[in-house]
């Protein structure tokens, strides 16, 4: 990285701001939360998700979250084989793909929301407050 900076060239480093997706002060989910309370708060963003995007609202079916760029690296054609596979094998799971990129990827989302449309809903655009409901941090960012 210093050496990067020495030479002028910027960029965006990988990762998340953790201060941003603190889910104590997240301004994008419904309800905030931190140890204590993550169970239940977790339960009603699922929820919450669940009726912004127009999915059945069902605090115990499963609900999966895909959030990324359309591109080959990432493997949309790898999880939309899966998704098939998956809707055979489980009678109860929700899937949410929120992302833009290459059409013919963008097209393969759209078309799985088509076949399964009480399970699966393709966000085919970038919406930043929607990532928020989307990816939450495995666990609560502990400071110090």
């Amino acid at each position: 990285d210093n050496i990067m900076r020495f030479t002028g060239i910027t960029g965006i480093v990988n990762g998340m701001d953790v201060s941003e997706w603190d889910p104590v002060k997240d301004k994008y989910i419904a309800v905030n939360y931190d140890a204590a309370t993550a169970v239940e708060a977790k339960a009603l963003n699922k929820e919450a998700l669940q009726a912004e995007v127009g999915l059945p609202v069902d605090r115990k079916v499963p609900l999966v979250a895909f959030i990324g760029r359309l591109e080959e690296q990432k493997g949309p054609d790898v999880m939309v084989a899966a998704i098939e596979e998956l809707m055979e094998e489980v009678e109860d799971v929700q899937i949410v793909l929120l992302g833009t990129g290459k059409k013919k990827f963008e097209r393969m989302l759209t078309s799985a929301e088509e076949k399964f449309p009480d399970k699966v809903r393709a966000v085919v655009k970038f919406n930043g407050p929607l990532a928020h409901h989307d990816r939450r941090p495995a666990r609560r960012h502990q400071p110090g």
